[in-house]
């Protein structure tokens, strides 16, 4: 039974629920947004194994970061936006996924049905050996029909499936793949060395964890061939001897992983034989077209239907239906209905539809809320039993003068009036009033009369489980289905990851060529080593690809995705580079091609022509960036052209219609000069402009400088009767001015740097004395010119 609170002691608890991968997968089927994206991948008619090759598209594209941008002819104008790029690099990327599954999903379904029925034949064994008494004899008969049952399925799954799918069999018939999960997580969770050299990060494979069904597939592999003497999947199909050894580890230990009773053996057989049927219903759903919600909604009414049924049953055999089912321990199934607020198995049992229907009519039909069930569910916070605690203690204070049998329930069933002191000082102690205490009573009266006995209710906690039951069990069903589903998901889940893993890598291959790049003529055994190491590197994905993608005569398939995820491009592009494009193998030879029946997937040589190819494109791209910089720098350069020309007119425009206007307005019929003179406010904005101005780009001295200079040149062009500074006179006078400014605070001359990094106070200082300045020459050309039409006329 469980009660009390379960939870996930350790990381690597949290993380075992759905193997990573999976689980991201399975996450995009739970958000409307993701869901959105996956469908418009698709055609309008689409089968299950559709969506779920979209789903892995778009996690690839958006969650991983995927590009295969290089495949698309950008220059023809084909595409029309960002979005339709977005949509048709996820397509191609579907379009892979499709390639490289093959019929995968199949593969796994038949392997979950043969290690479904497998496992029942064992259940059915111990049943039998557990019900009826079996002579020696007889016990032996039973044993060799199942031992030859055994070999026969393993022969056949070698000479027919995948070796991929032979080995995630026997992995979970041994218990051999947790296991491997389990270490991987544990190890992923340790603290690693971050400042590695690279000659030991090329040597050592990093971040098996965020990598958990490639690692536990390549684990697997090896543990298997070493634990059963074999060195390949076709001397498998040739030796006799592994098969037996495999046959024996499966029988030791199918034997000792299922319950000991016979009711809880035939609750295991229930969850397997109801696993099969969801196994069928999502084959069924992978070839024929469906509406993925009305699907879903489908699978989670039949599991919801069988799950009832098995509430009806004992509290243990239902746990062990749940432990099948979801395939955990004891713990973890606790966790899961802790997570959901059941605490105590029992609430669950005998309990259906029906009743929390009852349960719900009855809450309306009397008025009860939820509220009001947990506050009487509380001991310490059910104001009853506060009030008693109120009560007794008043009681207490006054214990002569008060009847000690007075208790509160007898309290409320009089008028308030009648012992209205008694209520002011409880009421005073507590936050409830007398009111609040006489509804609550009457409705806990109800509740206990209603819900538990008429009902046949346990508890309050039961009540409330049945006010929730239909979310629980939804949310129970979603675990499961979700669970069934992604056992049908390694496959995929393993061609993600792939994607993820030769993209991340190629961060580490980037810092390769790097330092080969910076080494010299003498270092030349530097060079050599590092692409050695990286060429053995490109090995190891080779036979890990070879592995999974069963591959064995495909080296472009093979090599082919490794390229395409070295240069960002598609698939189908890379293996036609591989296939039609001079290999470097034969640089400064010949111009040859690779021969496809000449090469094998994992090669040296390919690993080399890999890198090669690798660096040629890095090159490319390095070449394209640079030009893409000069371009953008050219555009940059331009762009504060044009912002200067605009900022130096803005700074310029009122100074030069004030001169303008000055100048021209002097000569008029009656004018009065004094009316045109600068004058202070004037000054403040030609102190604002010429502010602005000296914080353009440039030389402060340059652009105060050349404010000045205008407008001198403004004046000299519009009148000759005053002297003016030529362009020496007024930069010194500038320098001279900033210089004295600055000494202030620095107590020495100041710099270059230092004047164009000074205060804004002392560069609005100098921008009043400079206009001060203009104001003081504009207003002599002014009296000039008018003294001048003055003796003319």
């Amino acid at each position: 039974m469980i009660t009390g609170i379960s939870r996930r002691a350790t990381a690597i608890e949290s993380t075992s629920r759905f193997f990573q991968t999976v689980d991201l997968i399975i996450s995009h089927f739970k958000r409307e947004a993701d869901k959105e994206k996956i469908f418009e991948i698709v055609e309008e008619k689409f089968t299950l194994e559709d969506i779920l090759i979209a789903t892995a598209s778009v996690h690839l594209y958006h969650n991983i970061g995927i590009r295969v941008s290089e495949a698309l002819d950008l220059s023809k104008g084909t595409i029309e936006s960002t979005r339709e790029l977005e949509l048709l690099q996820k397509r191609i990327l579907y379009n892979e996924i499709k390639v490289l599954l093959k019929d995968s999903f199949r593969s796994e379904i038949n392997m979950l049905k043969r290690l479904i029925d497998l496992e029942n034949k064992f259940i059915d064994l111990l049943i039998n050996l557990r019900q009826k008494g079996y002579f020696d004899e007889e016990k032996e008969t039973l044993f060799n029909d199942l031992e030859k049952y055994i070999e026969k399925e393993l022969l056949e799954i070698v000479l027919d499936y995948r070796p991929s799918s032979f080995y995630d069999l026997i992995g979970d018939l041994i218990g051999l793949t947790n296991n491997i999960k389990d270490d991987i997580l544990k190890r992923g969770a340790e603290f690693k060395d971050l400042s590695v050299e690279l000659e030991k990060r090329l040597l050592i494979e990093e971040k098996e964890d965020k990598y958990l069904e490639l690692s536990s597939l390549t684990k697997t592999i090896k543990k298997l061939k070493e634990d059963f003497e074999f060195k390949s999947y076709k001397e498998l199909k040739m030796e006799a001897m592994p098969i037996r050894m495999i046959k024996k580890k499966i029988i030791d230990y199918e034997f000792n992983k299922f319950p000991v009773s016979v009711l809880g053996l035939k609750a295991f057989k229930r969850a397997n034989d109801l696993k099969k049927n969801i196994i069928e219903k999502i084959e069924s759903g992978l070839e024929q077209e469906i509406k993925y919600d009305q699907f879903e909604e489908k699978m989670l009414d039949y599991l919801k239907e069988e799950i009832i049924k098995e509430l009806s049953t004992n509290a243990n055999d239902f746990i062990y239906f749940l432990q099948n089912l979801n395939e955990e321990k004891f713990k973890e199934i606790s966790y899961l209905l802790n997570k959901y607020g059941i605490h105590n198995i029992l609430n669950m049992i005998n309990i259906n539809e029906e009743k929390a229907s009852e349960v719900k009519k009855n809450m309306i039909r009397y008025n009860i809320e939820k509220f009001e069930i947990i506050q009487l569910s509380d001991q310490k916070k059910n104001p009853l039993n506060i009030a008693k605690k109120a009560l007794n203690k008043i009681k207490f204070s006054y214990i002569n003068q008060m009847d000690l049998d007075m208790n509160l329930k007898f309290l409320l069933n009089k008028e308030r009036e009648e012992f209205s002191d008694l209520w002011d000082a409880i009421e005073e102690d507590i936050e409830y009033s007398y009111f609040d205490l006489k509804d609550l009573i009457r409705k806990k009266e109800t509740i206990d009369k209603v819900f538990l006995n008429q009902l046949n209710l346990k508890n309050y906690s039961q009540i409330l489980f049945l006010l929730e039951f239909d979310k629980i069990l939804d949310a129970l069903m979603k675990e499961s289905f979700f669970y069934i589903l992604s056992k049908i998901l390694r496959q995929l889940s393993r061609i993600i990851e792939s994607y993820l893993k030769i993209s991340n890598e190629k961060g580490l291959y980037l810092l390769a060529l790097k330092k080969i790049e910076n080494t010299t003529e003498s270092e030349e055994w530097v060079q050599i080593k590092i692409e050695e190491l990286v060429i053995n590197r490109l090995i190891e994905r080779q036979k890990e690809l070879v592995e999974i993608f069963d591959a064995q005569n495909k080296p472009f398939l093979i090599n082919g995705f490794i390229l395409a995820r070295l240069t960002d491009n598609s698939l189908e592009n890379a293996i036609e580079i591989l296939q039609n494009k001079v290999s470097p193998l034969y640089e400064d030879i010949k111009d040859l091609k690779l021969k496809e029946d000449l090469i094998s997937p994992i090669s040296y040589c390919i690993g080399y022509d890999l890198i090669k190819r690798f660096e040629k494109s890095t090159a490319i791209r390095k070449e394209k960036v640079e030009e893409a910089k000069k371009v953008k720098e050219i555009e940059r350069k331009e762009i504060k052209q044009e912002i200067r020309k605009k900022q130096e007119i803005s700074t310029l425009n009122w100074v030069e219609r004030k001169i303008t206007y000055s100048l021209m307005r002097v000569n008029s019929p009656g004018i009065n000069p004094n009316q045109l003179y600068w004058q202070e406010k004037d000054t403040k904005t030609a102190t604002d402009s010429i502010k602005i101005h000296s914080e353009l780009e440039g030389n402060s001295i340059e652009l105060i400088s050349e404010y000045f200079l205008f407008c001198i040149n403004k004046i000299n062009s519009m009148t000759s009767e005053v002297k003016l500074p030529n362009k020496d006179n007024i930069k010194q006078f500038v320098q001279n001015i900033i210089e004295r400014t600055l000494e202030k605070r620095l107590n020495h001359s100041p710099s270059l740097e230092e004047i164009n990094d000074m205060y804004e106070g002392e560069r609005l200082e100098i921008s009043q004395i400079v206009a001060n300045r203009i104001g003081k020459i504009l207003n002599k050309a002014i009296y000039a010119k008018f003294k001048s039409k003055k003796l003319g006329s």
